[in-house]
């Protein structure tokens, strides 16, 4: 679990709270108010940094966990350079259908060789 998503989870429940107490409580609502006020400008200031991005707890990330999910074959794998656009099948450029051999796509004019 993410501390953001940890945060989100406790910032919804004093949110509730607070905004629970601005009614039961109608001789405090103004300090309350400000309360929710200034506890709704910090949680978007604390949100927004970046060392919320770490993970808690002990549990591995799935790609770390052996035996797990295999990655895509597009994963760090490098497009090879140079491709011709007629080896797709289309245009790299505008998306229209191509024949294979077309150095020219119809469509746009441009050339269909990428790299």
């Amino acid at each position: 679990m993410q501390l953001r998503i940890l945060f989100s989870l406790v910032n919804i429940g004093v949110f509730l709270t607070l905004f629970a107490l601005e009614f039961l409580e109608p001789a405090y609502a103004t300090l309350i108010f400000y309360l929710l006020l200034g506890w709704f400008i910090g949680s978007i200031v604390l949100l927004r940094a970046s060392f919320m991005n770490r993970r808690i707890g002990g549990t591995p990330t799935p790609a770390a966990t052996p035996g797990g999910p295999a990655p895509l074959p597009s994963a760090g794998t490098p497009l090879p350079r140079g491709v011709d656009g007629a080896e797709i099948g289309f245009c790299p450029h505008c998306g229209t259908h191509i024949a294979p051999g077309t150095a020219v796509c119809p469509a746009c004019g441009r050339a269909t060789r990428i790299g």
